[in-house]
C-alpha cells in the first residue's frame, strides 16, 4: 500500500533485507513497559518473485495441504487465494467467485461446524469510509500432489457482511479462534489499536451479517511514521497465545477465554530490516512464525522464520 511504501522509504528498513542477520536491538523497554528482544533465530528462507504475490496480504498455514501457505493480492487484484511454499515459489491459484477484491488484507485456516475453512478478510479501508466491510469463507482446497502451479476450478464462498458499532474502522488483521469465533484488530490510524470480536454464530441465516463487539484496545503505540501500525496478526492451534505484527515489531499476547488478549510478559521481538513490508504472519509450532512479506520496493518478497519466546521477567 502507499502509506506502507511512504514509511518503508523514510524508515530505510528496506536496506536491509539482503544477508539478513538477527536484529541488533535487545533487552530494551519499549513504550515505557514492552522488552523489545531479538527473536531467538530469524532468517530469510524464502523470496517471492511471482508477479501474482508481488502484493502478498496476509498469511495463514495450510492444515489440509501441510508445507504449503495460504496468501492473498490486496485491492486492485484478482479476487483469487493463492498458495505458496517456504522457498517463496507460487503452487496454487485459485479463484474465488462472485466476489470482489475491494480491499483485502487478512488471511486465516480455522474451523466452520465440523469443518476447515478458509477465511478471507475484505477489511481494508484507509480513508475508514466503508460502511460495512466483508468476511468470505470456503472450505479448505486440497491442492493435488505433484504440479508446480495448480490452478484449481473457482471456488464459490460464503459472505459475512461486518460493521462496527461506532464508525468504520481500517483492519489488516484477522484470526479465527478454536471455536470458530473471529479476531479483528485494527490498523491505528486513530483512536489507538482497537481489538473486536465476532462469534461463530454470526454466520447463521442465508445472509449473514452482524455487527463485531468492541473488546478493548491494545497497549501499542501506533504510529505510522515509526511502522508501528498493525498488519497481521496469528493465534496459534490452541488459541491460547496471539503474535501481533506491525512493520518492525512482533508483540506477544496472552488470549483469556473471555477472548480478550493481556500482554504476554510485555514481549516484543524485534524484526525492523528483516523484510521489505512485512504483511503477514502465521503460527507455525512452539514459538516459531513465519512471516510474509510484499516486495515494496525490492525485485521480490519475503518468507521469515522468527522464534519468538516470551522473556522470563515482565
Amino acid at each position: 500500500m502507499s502509506d506502507a511504501a511512504a514509511w518503508c522509504l523514510a524508515a530505510l528498513t528496506c536496506l536491509a533485507t539482503v544477508g539478513v542477520a538477527a536484529p541488533p536491538l535487545s533487552g530494551q523497554q519499549l513504550n515505557g513497559r514492552w522488552q523489545l528482544i531479538r527473536p531467538a533465530t530469524v532468517s530469510v528462507v524464502g523470496r517471492m518473485a511471482e508477479k501474482r504475490l508481488a502484493e502478498a496480504s496476509g498469511a495463514a498455514a495450510s492444515l489440509a495441504n501441510p508445507g504449503l501457505f495460504w496468501t492473498i493480492g490486496d485491492s486492485g487484484n484478482p479476487p483469487e487465494l493463492l498458495a505458496v511454499d517456504t522457498t517463496g515459489a507460487l503452487r496454487a491459484v485459485i479463484p474465488i467467485e462472485r466476489v470482489a477484491n475491494v480491499d483485502w488484507e487478512a488471511v486465516s485456516v480455522g474451523p466452520c461446524g465440523q469443518a476447515t475453512c478458509v477465511y478471507i478478510g475484505d477489511l481494508g479501508d484507509n480513508s475508514e469510509r466503508r460502511g460495512g466491510v466483508m468476511i468470505h469463507r470456503f472450505g479448505e482446497p486440497t491442492l493435488p500432489v505433484g504440479e508446480r502451479v495448480a490452478v484449481l476450478p473457482p471456488i464459490r464462498a460464503t459472505t459475512l457482511r461486518v460493521s462496527y458499532p461506532d464508525r468504520p474502522h481500517d483492519v489488516e488483521a484477522m484470526g479465527v479462534a478454536p471455536d470458530g469465533g473471529l479476531l479483528l484488530v485494527t490498523k491505528g490510524r486513530r483512536d489507538g489499536i482497537m481489538v473486536f470480536q465476532i462469534p461463530a454464530t454470526a454466520w447463521e441465516g442465508a445472509n449473514p451479517s452482524t455487527v463485531a463487539t468492541f473488546s478493548g484496545r491494545l497497549p501499542i503505540e501506533a504510529n505510522l511514521g515509526r511502522g508501528t501500525v498493525v498488519t497481521d496478526l496469528a493465534i496459534d492451534r490452541e488459541g491460547a497465545r496471539v503474535a501481533v505484527k506491525t512493520y518492525r515489531t512482533i508483540y506477544l499476547f496472552a488470549r483469556k477465554s473471555d477472548g480478550s488478549l493481556s500482554p504476554d510478559h510485555w514481549t516484543a521481538c524485534n524484526v525492523l530490516g528483516t523484510e521489505p513490508q512485512g504483511e503477514g504472519i502465521t503460527w507455525l509450532d512452539g514459538w516459531r512464525l513465519l512471516l510474509l512479506s510484499e516486495r515494496g520496493m525490492f525485485p521480490a518478497g519475503t518468507v521469515t522464520i522468527a522464534e519468538c519466546r516470551p522473556a522470563l521477567t515482565e
